[in-house]
């Protein structure tokens, strides 16, 4: 009698092991507002953590160049070439790091289709909005974005994340003050 019960519990544990799930949660609220198949979030979860591979590589050159310079900092006499070298180093570290970002933008947009395509153009447009939306906030000129409820116990809803505050996401909002920043002004239209 105890075997058969044990049975169904095992189909049931392997049917549930089979269910197709996005392989990284993260990707939940694109995959649905772009209708992603699960092809192309694969793909796109493999080369964003081929990136991500990248990134920590030459974050960890990144790191020991820039305590390179600061033992050439404290040198005396300072060597100009050997700190020059340094600095070079860190930019052509940068530069690297944001072609292979480039490059991979490039490689997930190939796996998409046309009309996806389109849908990451609307929001491109968004973000390209986000500093001047940011400072009507910070002028007032909008209300700041409605606070979400917490999460009761045994809810499943996730946290609010400190980024989706009711600042907007928008760096240097102190309560709905802005911080004026002459460089991020001169990019407006």
């Amino acid at each position: 009698m105890r075997s058969l019960l044990i049975v169904p519990l095992l189909l049931t544990g392997l049917a549930s092991a089979q269910v197709d799930m996005p392989p990284d949660p993260r990707y939940l609220g694109i995959a649905t507002y772009l209708e992603l198949t699960d092809a192309q979030l694969t793909g796109i979860e493999r080369l964003n953590r081929q990136l991500e591979s990248y990134r920590a590589g030459k974050t960890r050159r990144q790191f020991v160049v820039q305590q390179e310079l600061a033992e050439q900092m404290l040198r005396d006499p300072l060597d100009p070439t050997a700190i020059g070298l340094r600095h070079v180093e860190l930019e052509s570290i940068r530069r690297e790091i944001e072609a292979e970002q480039n490059k991979t933008v490039k490689a997930i947009q190939a796996l998409l289709t046309p009309v996806q395509r389109a849908r990451l153009e609307d929001l491109s447009q968004v973000l390209r909005q986000h500093s001047l939306a940011c400072l009507a906030l910070g002028l007032n000129l909008i209300s700041p974005l409605p606070l979400r409820p917490r999460p009761t116990f045994g809810s499943f809803l996730p946290a609010l994340p400190p980024s989706l505050s009711t600042d907007g996401g928008c760096p240097g909002l102190i309560g709905n003050v802005t911080i004026f920043d002459p460089a991020a002004s001169a990019t407006l239209p």
